[in-house]
């Protein structure tokens, strides 16, 4: 296995970790565990490029990763009130959405989406920071700076998020419909 598939199989390995420590209040350990997921997650795309590591594996892998790491943050913060639970069920629905709706187009033609838009990196850019912040007011909230200034930051990009993931949503449906119809056209 090489080591880009090694780095990506210890962020998986490291999520069950991540959501312990949050659920048993060991806040700054879950934010380092947490950063490291996202140091791993840059590492690994990194080796694979430049070192031409790139695998079958890695191409299948690392994407379940991060939808993996995404998911079950999102779903955690939320529990414990670190993330709005509308965002969150909004976010999570989106993916399992389009999630089936890829797999079903690809068990239908044999055809996937090639590359992700940037209209879908703007989400996941916009998933990613959501998180990265609800996590550290989550894990600081004590500090009074922090307490006052969470809501000024927080909610317009739980907006923007919820937008951007909303546009890329209808964006890759309409991608994957035009993709059956050509598949069904003579």
């Amino acid at each position: 296995m090489t080591l880009p598939n090694q780095l990506t199989v210890l962020r998986i390995l490291l999520i069950p970790v991540f959501v312990l420590l949050l659920v048993y209040d060991a806040r700054i350990a879950a934010l380092i565990v947490f950063l490291l997921t996202g140091i791993s997650d840059v590492l690994d795309g990194y080796i694979a490029r430049t070192w031409r590591q790139q695998t079958t594996l890695g191409t299948f892998l690392d994407p379940i990763a991060d939808k993996l790491l995404m998911v079950t943050t999102f779903a955690t913060l939320a529990v414990l009130q670190a993330l709005p639970l509308s965002l969150s069920i909004l976010l999570i629905g989106r993916d399992i959405l389009l999630s089936l709706l890829i797999g079903i187009v690809l068990w239908t033609t044999g055809r996937r989406l090639s590359e992700p838009t940037l209209l879908g990196r703007a989400a996941i850019f916009g998933q990613t920071w959501t998180v990265a912040l609800g996590l550290f007011f989550y894990v600081f909230e004590d500090w009074p700076v922090i307490a006052t200034l969470q809501p000024f930051i927080l909610l317009p990009i739980f907006v923007a998020t919820a937008l951007l993931a909303i546009a890329a949503g209808v964006h890759y449906i309409y991608q994957l419909v035009r993709m059956l119809s050509q598949v069904e056209a003579p």
